[in-house]
């Protein structure tokens, strides 16, 4: 269409950003979120925002991309999927390609979102429900610097430590009033594990909805054995406590608690073989692990159709990712579920007007256009590692 906006400036800004409380996991002893901002100029003037992970490979991968889109159309979402995307590829740091993209195509719906006047929750054809109740994340354990991973077992032996893990999270639940808690196992050791949980559900209640998430650490034997002694905890659902459609299916028929995944269904050719083994309840999608929005739209479309119910999954993302989900949270009929959310551990959302506080366990859903928040820039000033990557035609 001769005069559409093109795309005509791609600016990336990889960020770090302090957490207020060390985050431990079976992944990560993490003391900091590493982040990509990314901001799509057009020929119009328009703007739009979208992140992504903050590693090498993602942000390079991220620039590939970028260098492919300039001069298309913002609006092309699909085509500049299939021109730009390519093969999938595996990493240490999850689905490069698709995670790079995720924030690239991010930044296109919200550039559409302000364009027309629209948030993107009703671009993709939502009510408005709002708020929206998210989850409070729970470390392995609290600690006030890192340390390494091998000193994580005797850490472990001090029974005494669960304390401190129980009182962060009674005090999350006083400050922000959460009602649902994911506690990020290491996998180190199913003692401090079975323990943790119990005395987590003797602290915070029996309403309280509590998820047990080890990412995939233990063994399909390990797993289906701890996953037996917490059954009768009455856990929402064990996350991804194995690896693996098959192991996941073997530790499902032993116990009653749902099991839900982000690992081992992260796109549409893994359905086929989830459903038949009956080993997966909950698909928690993702932005960046399923490539972007419009995966989880029509991810949305076919989850209930086969049986599964469906939550939205996130890590530490800024107030441009947290925005992302809030939207599709409220727009996709079918989440029902509390959504990951992480953002009152940062340091700074990193974003303006703000998204906090966290209000009975439940965050608004921004009402501008596009997701509602753009970057602060003297936050990102603070932030900024190095100096901002520009590409333009």
């Amino acid at each position: 269409m001769s005069g559409a906006p093109t795309i005509r400036r791609v600016t990336l800004r990889r960020l770090r950003i302090p957490l207020r409380q060390l985050y431990v996991s079976s992944m990560y002893i993490m003391p900091a979120a590493m982040r990509t901002l990314i901001e799509v100029e057009t020929s119009d003037g328009g703007h739009g925002f979208g992140e992504t992970q903050g590693t090498d490979e993602v942000a390079e991968t991220a620039l590939r991309m970028a260098r492919a889109m300039l001069g298309r159309s913002p609006l092309d979402r699909l085509p500049l999927r299939r021109a730009v995307a390519g093969p999938l590829m595996n990493s240490r740091n999850g689905r490069r390609d698709w995670t790079a993209y995720g924030g690239l195509e991010l930044a296109l719906w919200d550039w559409t979102g302000r364009h027309y006047g629209m948030p993107l929750h009703r671009l993709l054809g939502g009510n408005g429900r709002t708020p929206i109740e998210v989850v409070c994340p729970v470390p392995a354990v609290i600690l006030d610097k890192p340390v390494e991973r091998a000193a994580l077992s005797g850490l472990f032996a001090d029974f005494g430590r669960i304390a401190d893990v129980v009182g962060y999270c009674v005090d999350q639940r006083r400050r922000c009033g959460f009602g649902c808690f994911k506690y990020k196992s290491t996998g180190v050791s199913a003692e401090w594990d079975i323990r943790l949980l119990r005395a987590m559900r003797e602290g915070l209640g029996g309403e309280i909805r509590i998820r047990w998430d080890p990412n995939a650490a233990y063994s399909p034997a390990q797993a289906a054995t701890i996953a037996g002694q917490l059954d009768d905890l009455g856990l929402e659902f064990f996350e991804d406590p194995t690896g693996g459609t098959p192991g996941m299916a073997a530790v499902r028929a032993r116990v009653r608690t749902p099991l839900a995944t982000n690992r081992c269904v992260t796109q549409f050719d893994h359905l086929p073989d989830a459903l038949h083994r009956h080993g997966v309840d909950v698909l928690l999608a993702d932005i960046y692990m399923w490539g972007g929005v419009q995966s989880l739209v029509e991810l949305a479309d076919v989850a209930g159709l086969l049986g599964f119910d469906m939550a939205i999954h996130s890590l530490f993302e800024t107030g441009i990712g947290t925005a992302a989900n809030l939207h599709m949270a409220s727009a996709f009929a079918n989440v029902r579920r509390a959504t990951d959310f992480g953002l009152h551990v940062l340091e700074e959302e990193m974003t303006q007007p703000p998204l906090l506080p966290v209000v009975d366990g439940r965050i608004a859903v921004p009402d501008g256009p596009g997701l509602g928040v753009a970057p602060d820039p003297d936050a990102v000033t603070r932030r900024l590692v190095g100096e901002a990557i520009v590409i333009e035609s």
